[in-house]
């Protein structure tokens, strides 16, 4: 056993996590139990040349976990910090354990019994979680151990007073149509909705089949980097010849760019050759221009990640925003429409992401700066304020409504692609549409319930083209 590996064995048996102590299985496998939920270390080393460390946390072996990412063992210092930090997902997972949540309306009695029903529902599909009703005035000075607090309709409007009683705490209404006929399931989907934990990338992947002509004899690398409520998500695909051969998914407690470098290094010391690789394609949320990659709100500085990584593992790289590598999705994966546009807006986030393309060609405008709404879609006017409407289905609605008007307006697509959380009924926003455009005019709106692996297609496309044309001039898709 190399000096490196020894050090760090012994490091984290010396470790006391959440008041358990690790225990060595053998001299590759290290375990951590703590009540219902285990961590593990484990080992795997590469004909003595270089190991890889497996880190993860599971609250059932039956589920994707809580925590997983492999690095390699390069740097001490590196693989503490992510001990450490697979620690405090652990010491997060006990807190949530079970995800309580909380119902309000004036008295608490009318949520009392929606509370219970939501209890069955949530029972019946094994869903970890707990619920309990009480009134708006005494949930207000309740401790902040809820993971959300659901209003019913006659309190909704009280939402900000509640968001500042409890600002670590989601506050959103459940619409009238739910509450007022008790429609647990649909209640639980939108709590779902607002943890994030409907349609998260996980481990399986959807080998979606373009319908133009991706023919290729490429290898290339997707690498999406997705920023969720309560988690990160880093997933690749391996597309040679057009194909997944390869696929993966990294749960991470926060971003950190260098996941990204170790995600790659595992990758590597698989089956891939990166040399044989003809360019690895990241698709991460924020502004990517020319490789490097502004998240104002989530991240505080730019970061050059397409140079790193570059310069790191001699393979060309390209960095495109998730919903222009969603919009380039879509539009390869059918043959009807020469024009597009792609929205994401997932519940409760400050503002939603816009892909255009155009003729076939992807819209990014100066800096790739198209697409960002978040400098609009507050600017109109909401029946609960811009604030507030995120957090309600209707809300989201009407945002959805204005993006829709906001593209005809300035592109005139043939069709929207959607994938607005809580907004599933296509009819109704039509309809909506109807009410302040001419029907012809309103085009095609199609729902979407693949977006993650849209982006894993869409960003292989893109790094197609870019291969194909390598000054880029044209920005199309295909």
């Amino acid at each position: 056993m190399d000096e490196l590996l020894q050090r760090y064995r012994t490091w984290v048996l010396s470790q006391n996590v959440c008041g358990s102590n690790p225990r060595e299985v053998d001299d590759d496998h290290i375990v951590i139990e703590v009540d219902q939920i285990v961590a593990e270390v484990n080992f795997y080393r590469e004909k003595d040349v270089r190991t890889i460390v497996e880190l993860l946390v599971m609250t059932s072996p039956d589920e994707v976990p809580a925590f997983f990412l492999h690095f390699v063992l390069e740097d001490l210092s590196r693989a503490q910090e992510l001990f450490e930090e697979m620690s405090h997902a652990l010491e997060s997972e006990m807190d949530t354990f079970v995800t309580k949540v909380l119902l309000c309306c004036t008295s608490g009695m009318t949520t009392t019994f929606f509370a219970s029903k939501m209890s069955e529902v949530a029972r019946g599909l094994s869903l970890p979680y707990e619920f309990s009703a009480m009134s708006f005035d005494r949930a207000l000075g309740v401790p902040d151990d809820y993971a959300a607090i659901m209003l019913a309709p006659q309190v909704g409007h009280l939402r900000q007073q509640m968001a500042q009683a409890h600002p670590n705490t989601m506050v959103f209404e459940v619409p009238g149509k739910v509450f007022g006929s008790y429609d647990a399931p649909a209640a639980i989907e939108l709590l779902m909705h607002a943890l994030h934990d409907l349609h998260a990338p996980g481990e399986d992947v959807g080998n979606l089949h373009a319908m133009r002509d991706l023919s290729n004899d490429k290898r290339i690398l997707v690498i999406t980097l997705f920023v969720l409520r309560r988690d990160v998500r880093l997933g690749y695909r391996l597309y040679d010849h057009g194909n997944v051969a390869r696929y993966g998914t990294v749960r991470k407690a926060r971003l950190d760019y260098r996941d990204v470098e170790d995600l790659i290094e595992t990758i590597a010391g698989g089956e891939v050759n990166l040399s044989e690789l003809d360019a690895i394609g990241i698709a991460v949320p924020g502004v990517a221009y020319h490789g490097t990659v502004s998240m104002r709100g989530i991240v505080d500085s730019d970061y050059d990640l397409g140079k790193h990584i570059a310069d790191r593992f001699g393979v060309r790289v390209h960095v495109d925003n998730n919903c222009n590598a969603a919009a380039a999705g879509c539009y390869v994966l059918q043959d009807k429409y020469q024009s597009l546009m792609f929205y994401r807006h997932e519940f409760g986030h400050a503002a939603g992401g816009l892909g255009t393309i155009i003729d076939g060609r992807l819209l990014k405008g100066r800096l790739n700066l198209a697409g960002e709404t978040r400098y609009f879609e507050t600017r109109f006017a909401y029946q609960q304020g811009p604030e507030d409407a995120k957090w309600s289905a209707s809300g989201l609605m009407e945002i959805a409504k204005n993006i829709v008007l906001s593209g005809v307006s300035i592109a005139s697509p043939e069709a929207v692609f959607l994938a607005v959380d809580t907004v599933d009924d296509m009819d109704s926003l039509r309809e909506s549409l109807c009410e302040v455009m001419e029907a012809d005019l309103v085009p095609d709106l199609i729902l979407v319930d693949d977006y993650f692996e849209r982006v894993y297609l869409g960003e292989m496309a893109l790094c197609l083209q870019k291969i194909l044309d390598p000054d880029y001039r044209s920005h199309g898709v295909s």
